[in-house]
């Protein structure tokens, strides 16, 4: 028995998951004609691409993860105050990128990613960026980040194993001066922030057709601040799913699965949720239909488990150039510590609300939309999504600590309208371009529940969420040595709640633009030198109020690639 622990202890910390194996393509993909893709386990170990010469464009975020077409824009982060907890490790053969900013800000990334026999994988990566240089008229504007991660995929003749082992350290500077505090009598306004993720996922060789296909997944995460609030959060999955053409038409399959998932989530106390999601897939060249529910139960919560609709469909027109989809759900799930600090790093360190802590539950959710694909040139997407929410996690000023910020959970329905388009004009030239508009609607469900006129100031407004969002980047490769970059987004006005008693203290943050730029010469195929200009038009935007993101600033460096 102690040498089976020792095992398992021995393959947690010296392997690591590489769950995102599977490319995430930035393009909306519709196939030109009817293939049944369903072999999963060969998509998990890939070949994986060289990095890509090119500006690392912002992190710029539309509201578009959610839709479940699975496309999701990733780049880099939009401020360096803004904390961006970014657990997925993206593939590269041996890769570095060094650089240094204006604001003796260094950067740096290394990528190793090698197959060490036909049968086991492995990937390392390290990051650091940091600026140790104060911005005028904001103290203590300095902040870290750090982050080491490591994956191996191991082959055997029944299963494949794959683990990941992710490790950040952040350090960031409350601002003290946001609220005319004493500074006499100021607490430390450093904020040191850990976070380990271990990942653990098991999976048959097989596919699922005409066979069983399965999928076991153990994730361990824990989420601190120094000296102040820990969490600890295990999540288990089971997928279990078969295909076959029972219907006997050669072009058609159907698959019956289920997943079966338990978190358990521990802070100060814990909580428990555990659900199933039974469904049937049916695929044909011009349809796919998913039918399914979901059923939770979960424990210290005022509100009981609940059955939820899982119906998905689309259907494929002009050789499957076209898509029109809509879909019907539901959940529940835990307001987890790890997803706050990866929003908010200014939380109080106390977590003052944290007995009001509690489980967000959408209730139903529909959305539906439209994919299309032109000439080869163009792939786009439109789509409407709307939500009934309780229990979603908003950010107000602290009462308690100056500086930093509390938690508000509201009831509220949300309308979405996203659209966004990828514009390949040649091998040269490539523009995309992402819309959302978001309406978060609080009264009425506020008035669901509560029969009075008397609204608090904490439901007035969806604290620090836009209303109007916009990214559009461009790439242009003028020959083999130059590449040149541009990115810009654009947000709404937001609305910030400085004081929770009173309405006075409701502070509108204007609409702002950031645009950046970049170029990579290219001075052979291993080496290349870049420039990046950050917030061009020099604009201190505050994603969060007292918290302005840096201005102007230029780095300078290179990248080196090699076998």
């Amino acid at each position: 028995m102690k040498k089976i622990n020792i095992f398992v202890v021995l393959t947690l910390l010296f392997t690591s998951t590489l769950l995102n194996a599977q490319s995430h393509n930035e393009e909306v993909t519709i196939e030109g004609s009817y293939i049944p893709k369903i072999q999963k386990s060969e998509r998990l170990i890939k070949t994986p691409e060289m990095p890509k010469r090119e500006f690392n464009t912002p992190d710029y975020k539309v509201s578009t993860q959610d839709f479940f077409y699975n496309y999701k824009v990733e780049l880099e982060p939009i401020s360096p105050l803004q904390y961006t907890h970014n657990q997925k490790q993206k593939i590269a053969n041996n890769f570095i990128k060094a650089g240094f900013g204006t604001r003796l800000s260094p950067d740096f990334l290394f990528r190793h990613y090698s197959d060490l026999s036909n049968k086991t994988s492995l990937g390392i990566g390290l990051m650091h960026n940091s600026t140790w240089l104060d911005m005028k008229g904001y103290a203590n504007s300095k902040y870290m980040n750090n982050a080491f991660n490591i994956s191996m995929s191991n082959r055997f003749s029944g299963f494949q194993l794959h683990s990941y082992i992710d490790y950040h350290y952040d350090m960031y500077n409350l601002s003290q001066d946001t609220l005319n505090y004493d500074l006499e009598n100021n607490i430390d306004s450093k904020r040191n922030i850990h976070s380990l993720n271990v990942k653990l996922l098991a999976n048959n060789n097989q596919s699922s057709f005409k066979s069983l296909y399965d999928e076991f997944l153990l994730d361990y995460s824990y989420s601190g601040i120094q000296d102040g609030i820990q969490e600890n959060l295990l999540k288990l999955k089971a997928h279990l799913e078969h295909s076959n053409s029972w219907l006997k038409k050669s072009s058609e399959i159907q698959t019956l699965a289920i997943d079966v998932n338990a978190d358990i989530d521990n802070i100060n106390h814990s909580l428990f949720l555990i659900s199933a999601n039974p469904y049937l897939s049916l695929n044909g060249e011009y349809y796919n239909l998913h039918l399914g529910f979901r059923a939770d139960a979960k424990t210290n919560s005022t509100s009981k488990g609940g059955i939820y609709p899982d119906i998905k469909g689309s259907l494929y027109l002009f050789k499957r150039n076209f898509e029109l989809y809509a879909g019907l759900g539901g959940e529940t799930k835990i307001n987890t510590l790890k997803e706050i600090l990866a929003e908010n790093p200014f939380i109080v360190s106390d977590l003052t609300n944290l007995g009001e802590f509690d489980y967000e539950k959408t209730w139903i959710s529909f959305q539906g939309g439209l994919k299309f694909k032109a000439m080869n040139m163009v792939n786009g997407h439109i789509g409407v999504r709307y939500r009934i929410i309780d229990n979603k996690v908003f950010y107000v000023s602290s009462t308690t600590q100056p500086g930093a910020f509390d938690i508000v959970l509201n009831n509220c329905n949300v309308f979405n309208f996203n659209a966004d388009i990828h514009v390949k004009i040649n091998d040269e030239i490539k523009v995309v371009g992402d819309f959302a508009y978001n309406i978060y609607d609080f009264i009425k469900a506020y008035n669901k529940t509560h029969n009075t006129d008397d609204v608090p100031s904490t439901i007035l407004h969806a604290w620090y969420m836009p209303k109007v969002e916009f990214t559009l980047k461009g790439v242009y490769k003028l020959d083999q040595n130059w590449n040149f970059n541009i990115a810009t987004y654009f947000e709404g006005k937001r609305y910030a709640l400085t004081d929770i008693y009173s309405y006075v203290g409701i502070k509108e943050l204007k609409p702002f633009a950031d645009i950046q730029l970049g170029c990579d010469y290219n001075l052979n195929e291993s080496i290349s030198f870049y420039a990046e200009i950050k917030n061009l038009i020099h604009n201190k935007y505050q994603m969060y109020y007292g918290y302005p993101s840096y201005g102007f600033q230029m780095f300078l460096g290179f990248k080196y690639r090699f076998l």
